[in-house]
């Protein structure tokens, strides 16, 4: 584990990345969008036709139903209320007359490439990546932070870390203008513990359906009267809630990106109780599949909801997401999770591999975002590669000749990318 942090400190000193101010503050957790916001939602000249609105709501972002009573549908356009009694009208979005063309699979060239003669396959595409959780001394803050006997500590946040430092490279060598949040086991966020301790008890009384689940999970076993339970909901707010804010507004402050990708591993439910898994698979998120619950108690979901489906992310999500899918079906040779159609999730048609799902990071980003998930970190082979950290060429793990996890990872979602954007030619495909 020590060779595995020394190579991740020294990578980020010599792989150093852009940074700008996050100006978000913890009580911005407690307030809804504004009307100005709302407001904002009456500018966008609606991409869909009142047909395709309403199939995109109903297959994939709103299977439930939990924003129709919000919602007052004509042909013309679509108005938005505060409540299901729909008194107060603050956004009305006019509907395309026709259907228009998915959003476009390649880019022009960046003026300073021209001179080079031939482009690079990715020159134009801007792509924010975001390695999600934070790893350092925040880790057990996050509930991502697991020890298992007989092998070690992993922090969820420090691989994802080291990925998107792998991926940037690759995706900048093949010409992409690329951005990442972080270069650092530390916050986005600027504010600390003490300062979102301010409005701790503000969040319990009057909107406590904000917190995410990693605070059910940590204070399963504690008392609400205790000093230690407010504690540990400031920390998830920061950690998670305002965490997720500073990300997207300081991807928003430095690119419009045509495409986020949020870095993660996955675990099986046996990582919970410190157990191995003895299967490993792969899955994809993209936005949908808001539950009516969500919905119902949540305006901020709802704006977010509809800012989405009026960004049309889903054709651009769906055909990254799968093209990245194969490359990691083909460079692990794992089967999907098996969510489809769930209480949570909703099946993308093209892949078994790819799933709608509403989580919190990628809500919070603007335009379209792909989450990959790949591996069981808990699976045994998977754990041991992790903690042997990045290395070149082949190296036994586990009793197999592999090589580096990360540059797997990295270079699978870049092949995905050059699928998914890169123009055709001999021996790449545009499709996988």
């Amino acid at each position: 584990m020590r060779k595995f942090l020394r190579f991740l400190s020294a990578a980020l000193v010599a792989g150093s990345l852009a940074t700008a101010c996050a100006s978000v503050h913890p009580g911005d957790l407690l307030k809804d969008p504004s009307a100005e916001e709302w407001a904002e939602l009456s500018k966008f000249a609606s991409p869909l036709t009142r047909a395709e609105f309403e199939d995109r709501l109903k297959t994939i972002f709103d299977p439930t139903g939990g924003l129709a009573p919000f919602l007052k549908i004509t042909d013309q356009s679509v108005e938005v209320f505060s409540t299901p009694k729909q008194e107060i009208s603050i956004a009305t979005i006019p509907f395309a007359a026709t259907s228009q063309p998915d959003p476009p699979k390649s880019f022009a060239p960046q003026p300073s490439l021209l001179h080079l003669g031939t482009s690079p396959p990715l020159a134009g595409l801007k792509v924010a990546i975001d390695p999600a959780d934070i790893g350092g001394a925040w880790g057990s803050m996050e509930d991502r932070s697991s020890y298992y006997s007989g092998y070690g500590r992993i922090q969820e946040g420090d691989l994802n870390l080291l990925v998107s430092i792998l991926l940037a490279e690759r995706l900048r060598k093949l010409g992409a203008e690329v951005f990442v949040t972080r270069d650092s086991s530390e916050p986005v966020s600027e504010a600390s513990v003490s300062e979102v301790a301010k409005i701790v008890p503000a969040v319990l009384s009057e909107r406590p359906y904000i917190l995410a689940g990693t605070f059910r999970s940590r204070t399963r076993n504690i008392r609400k009267s205790s000093p230690i339970y407010e504690r540990i909901v400031a920390e998830v707010l920061l950690t998670k809630n305002l965490e997720a804010r500073a990300r997207a507004e300081k991807i928003r402050h430095s690119m419009n990106p045509d495409l986020t990708i949020v870095l993660q591993f996955d675990a099986s439910p046996t990582s919970s109780r410190r157990k191995l898994a003895s299967i490993n698979r792969n899955i994809l998120f993209v936005e949908g599949a808001y539950t009516s619950r969500e919905l119902g108690k949540d305006p901020r979901q709802r704006y977010r909801l509809l800012t989405k489906l009026l960004q049309n992310v889903t054709p651009t999500e769906t055909r990254a997401a799968i093209a990245i899918a194969h490359r990691l079906s083909e460079a692990t040779g794992f089967p999907p999770v098996g969510y489809g159609d769930s209480k949570t999730t909703r099946a993308i048609k093209g892949s078994p591999f790819v799933v709608a799902r509403n989580l919190l990071l990628p809500r919070e980003h603007a335009g379209p975002v792909v989450v990959t998930e790949p591996y069981f970190m808990n699976e045994s082979v998977t754990l041991q590669r992790l903690l042997a950290g990045d290395f070149e060429g082949i190296q036994d793990v586990g009793g197999k000749q592999l090589i580096s996890i990360y540059r797997e990872y990295a270079d699978a979602v870049a092949n995905g990318l050059l699928d998914a954007y890169a123009p055709a030619s001999p021996g790449h495909s545009e499709k996988p």
